[in-house]
């Protein structure tokens, strides 16, 4: 009956974990009831946000071993009794108690957003990889871009940046944190370096908490430069470097 609602159900659903009968029973109430399809649609929302999360990695061997072991200690010290098979007359009953114990387990947002939390620790140590990667070999290369770190130099120790590449190299993406902001007569200025010659990439300044950035754009890729540095220089830029250099990078 559409009185009879499956909101209990709508979650296993969207995860593709409910056993046949169940299945059956919510795709049939789906197909009649408007206010459950609302439902399912929600918890379909979180699902489809997972697509942005990287790449699929195999986790380890041991992973579900060690999730099995930890249910059965749970189990064990639960002091819920289920028996091996339960009659249909009795499954009402099953799921209400089983609901309860998710319940003490799990957030407001219920199966959906355990899925999430899992998805986004698995996101974490992939980034977290990658982050390996950066500090190893001193730039982080994409399929459609790539990231160069700048470090600061002895007139800046605290300052950190990133400049991003484009995958044709035409265009590029400066951010830096920690510089100390000037007064109105100087600004920044970013230098692309070739083989020792110095071309400007643009001016830009830095708010109170020492934040800012730059969009570069260059007539020739910036991957053919073989470095980056950032100096101080009179407000609208200079013909060459000619205050203290602050950020540096090398491609």
């Amino acid at each position: 009956m559409i009185d009879e609602h499956v909101f209990d159900l709508i979650p296993a659903y969207a995860l593709g974990c409910l056993d046949p009968d169940e299945l059956n029973q919510v795709e049939k109430h789906l197909a009649q009831c408007a206010v459950c399809r609302e439902e399912w649609t929600s918890y379909q929302a979180v699902m489809n946000r997972l697509a942005i999360s990287p790449s699929q990695v195999n986790p380890p061997r041991h992973l579900k071993e060690s999730i099995i072991k930890a249910a059965e200690l749970r189990q064990s010290r639960s002091p819920i009794h289920r028996p091996a098979h339960v009659p249909d007359a009795a499954r009402a009953q099953k799921r209400g108690a089983w609901q309860s114990w998710v319940r003490t387990l799990l957030p407001v947002w219920g199966i959906a957003s355990l899925v999430l939390v899992l998805a986004l620790g698995i996101t974490n140590l992939l980034l977290w990889q990658q982050v390996q990667k950066f500090s190893q070999s001193g730039k982080i290369i994409f399929s459609d871009f790539q990231i160069i770190p700048m470090n600061g130099t002895s007139a800046a120790p605290n300052a950190t940046g990133i400049f991003v590449i484009s995958h044709d190299g035409l265009a590029g993406s400066l951010n830096v944190d920690g510089l100390k902001p000037l007064d109105s007569t100087h600004q920044y200025q970013l230098w692309l370096i070739e083989q020792g010659r110095r071309t400007s990439g643009g001016v830009f300044s830095v708010n109170q908490q020492g934040y800012g950035s730059l969009k570069v754009n260059s007539s020739r890729p910036l991957i053919e430069y073989n470095g980056f540095g950032i100096t101080i220089e009179p407000a609208g830029g200079s013909a060459g470097p000619t205050g203290d250099k602050v950020l540096g990078g090398n491609l």
